[in-house]
This record gives structure tokens, sequence and C-alpha cells, in this order.
């Protein structure tokens, strides 16, 4: 996971998150605005997608939306949606300057996900949920746990290799 300088041609790994970002854009403008856009108020498409999602997944967050989920849901439209635009291009071009926003993406979505997750088994049977249904459900907020945690942990590294050690005092 080398990281590139400026206008070189961007590693694998940066093409991989690249394109989530890219995925991640209209998936974030269109499904998981729905926490935060009353039903009455969605795009007809909007809400059919959330419908297919909830009906295919039996996600009871999307149902009865918490509190701190829609506090979550605010965050990621205020600040992951414009670092999607604006870190896919930030990635093409190789500007190291969005290595710090990445491990704050990394962090906030991966948290944002292991709590989402921490809720869907300490809470799913009280919402109908069997194992299998948990599992499933589990399986779609996988991903997004785990990619953004290796955004996490790769960009991390990159910092610490970027950054001089102190030097040493001549005695």
């Amino acid at each position: 996971m080398q990281s590139q300088g400026k206008g070189n041609k961007m590693s694998g790994i940066d093409v991989f998150y690249r394109w989530y970002f890219l995925i991640h854009i209209p998936m974030t403008a269109v499904m998981d605005s729905c926490l935060l856009i009353k039903e009455e108020n969605r795009l007809p498409i909007q809400q059919f997608l959330n419908d297919v999602h909830i009906s295919m997944n039996k996600d009871f967050l999307m149902v009865d939306t918490p509190l701190w989920l829609k506090v979550f849901g605010l965050f990621e439209l205020a600040f992951q949606l414009p670092l999607f635009v604006i870190g896919a291009s930030m990635l093409k071009s190789g500007n190291k300057k969005i290595y710090p926003w990445m491990i704050v993406y990394g962090f906030n979505a991966s948290f944002t996900t292991l709590v989402c997750l921490v809720y869907v088994w300490a809470e799913g049977p009280a919402n109908g949920l069997n194992v299998t249904d948990m599992v499933k459900l589990s399986l779609v907020y996988i991903p997004f746990l785990i990619i953004p945690a290796m955004m996490l942990v790769d960009y991390s590294c990159r910092v610490m290799r970027l950054v001089e050690p102190p030097k040493q005092k001549s005695q």
C-alpha cells in the first residue's frame, strides 16, 4: 500500500477506495438521507428503495430510526457526502492532503457501523429478528465496517511514514 506522490498513477487500493467513494455518493444521497427525511417528503425512488431494503433485510433501524442514528446520518450527509466527492478527486490526482481526512472518515464510518451492528444484535430479537435475520442484516452492514476500518489503518500507516522521527540530541 505504497503512497503515491501528487500526479502519480493511483495505487490499486486507492483505485478501490475511489470507486468505493463514487459508489457511495448516490447511496448516501438517496438511501442514507432517508434517516433524516420524513417518509412523506421523500422522493418516490427513495421511498421505493428504502421499502425494498427494509423488506429484503428486515432493517428495523430504517423503520423506527433511533435518535443516535439520525445524528450519525446528519454527520454522514454533512461530512461524508462532501468527502466522497472531494476524496474521489484527490485520490485520482494522488494528493496526499486527503490522508488525514481518510483517517477521520475511516474512524467515523467504521465506528458508526460498529454501533449499528451492536444494536442489531442487542435489539434484533425485540424487533422480531431471529439469528438468521440478524446474520443477513449484519452482512449488509459489515462491508461498511471493514472497508472504512481498512482506510483508517492504511492511511494511519501512510501518515506515520510521512512523519519524520525526532532528531536525537548529540551528547
